[in-house]
């Protein structure tokens, strides 16, 4: 679990104008690396270059196109340079980010925070996924440390059932007294998903099937 922010609004500050910028810039219209920085760039606009800096917790993209905004999340742009020290404000790390929230349910995984400007905005994954905050994106709940699946979830799996090559049998539950979700067992670890539309699951043959072929009143 992927996330999209729009920055059309956002300008990137300016942080020096470049003597001699011709030097800098080999095109006309683009985007230029500083090496060894992930949040400073070069703008060159006919062949002059000004360096600009990306907000706090925002990387620059080498492939974004001029004049597209060049600053995006770490979890879309790698890079291992240096960075601006961090602003953090009430529930962000940085002015830009996704991070846990302070007010999370404890037995509620799928909270979390997107700072937008310093601004801490509470978002909730999609039902049946959590937070993951080592990638800082919305994960299976088995992959985040801190989430208690069965608590998270409701629902504990039976113990796996073996193919005859000894590998575990994905199995599927119904959920509670709904008609279109259900829960997935894999490896021993309940994912909660949903029919696709139209359908509903048929907790006797354990899968989705046409809605009319289902007795269902949710």
């Amino acid at each position: 679990m992927y996330f999209l922010v729009c920055f059309a609004a956002f300008i990137a500050s300016t942080t020096s104008a470049l003597t001699g910028g011709s030097a800098a810039c080999s095109i006309s219209d683009g985007y230029v690396p500083v090496d060894g920085v992930c949040d400073s760039y070069i703008e060159c606009n006919e062949y002059s270059a000004t360096e600009r800096l990306c907000p706090d917790g925002l990387y620059f993209n080498v492939n974004v196109t001029w004049p597209e905004d060049p600053c995006g999340f770490p979890t879309d742009v790698h890079c291992e340079g240096r960075t601006q020290p961090a602003k953090p404000t009430m529930g962000c790390e940085h002015e830009y980010g996704f991070y846990p929230s302070s007010a999370v349910n404890p037995n509620d995984c799928g909270q979390y925070h997107m700072c937008v400007g310093g601004r801490a905005l509470e978002m909730f994954c999609p039902t049946g996924l959590a937070f993951n905050p080592t990638i800082s994106r919305c994960d299976w709940p088995e992959n985040v440390a801190s989430c208690n699946l069965e608590t998270f979830l409701g629902f504990k799996c039976p113990a796996a059932e073996l193919d005859r090559n000894g590998k575990p049998i994905v199995t599927n539950h119904k959920y509670e007294e709904r008609c279109y979700e259900f829960y997935s067992c894999v490896n021993g670890n309940a994912r909660l998903l949903s029919c696709d539309p139209g359908f509903a699951f048929d907790a006797y043959l354990s899968r989705c099937v046409e809605a009319d072929r289902v007795d269902c009143v949710h």
